[in-house]
């Protein structure tokens, strides 16, 4: 079972965001790293992972 961040805060990220901070530095970046400490938790969608 994924742990549940601290702050309880989810994210949806929209598939440009996604992409960028997967690409390149800043803001959306920032957004996965703080995911991957899991301080937040990312949520998406089949349609949203679909356009991915």
């Amino acid at each position: 079972m994924p742990t549940v961040p601290s702050s309880g805060v989810r994210l949806v990220l929209d598939t440009i965001a996604a992409l960028s901070g997967l690409l390149w530095r800043g803001t959306p970046g920032r957004l996965i790293d703080v995911a991957e400490e899991q301080r937040i938790e990312l949520a998406s969608s089949t349609a949203l992972l679909a356009e991915l």
